[in-house]
């Protein structure tokens, strides 16, 4: 083999491998953060909603917030002042908006696991 031939392929090895350790770093991270969500447990008055782009939404409460990493967040019907309340380690996620009239909060809204990872692996 000549000198180019084994540059290139010393080349392809080093793009190859640098990649791989790309796809793996941003799939742990992506793992982690699922993981964390999933552990904690919610339970709070919306008072902010926050919408990317592409239509996500992340919920914030006066202390927490939550980011819908293993449900599908995209475009539901939440609103300011609805009441988000999941369990720790949960596959649901409830949302309940409150009656004005009755001064009581009724599910709108209920969210199954949708995650790249499923919660059992986590």
């Amino acid at each position: 083999m000549d000198c180019f031939k084994i540059k290139l392929i010393v080349s392809f090895k080093k793009v190859l491998i640098f990649f791989s350790l790309f796809f793996c770093t941003i799939f742990s991270l992506i793992y982690i953060n699922a993981r964390k969500e999933n552990r904690n447990d919610y339970q709070f008055v919306i008072t902010k909603i926050n919408e990317n782009a592409k239509g996500y939404i992340i919920a914030n409460g006066v202390k927490k917030k939550f980011k819908f990493a293993n449900f599908n967040s995209y475009k539901i019907d939440i609103k300011k002042d609805d009441s988000l309340v999941k369990k720790a380690f949960s596959k649901k996620v409830y949302i309940y908006r409150k009656d004005k009239k009755l001064d009581k909060y009724n599910l709108v809204l209920l969210l199954n696991e949708s995650g790249t990872f499923p919660i059992d692996w986590q």
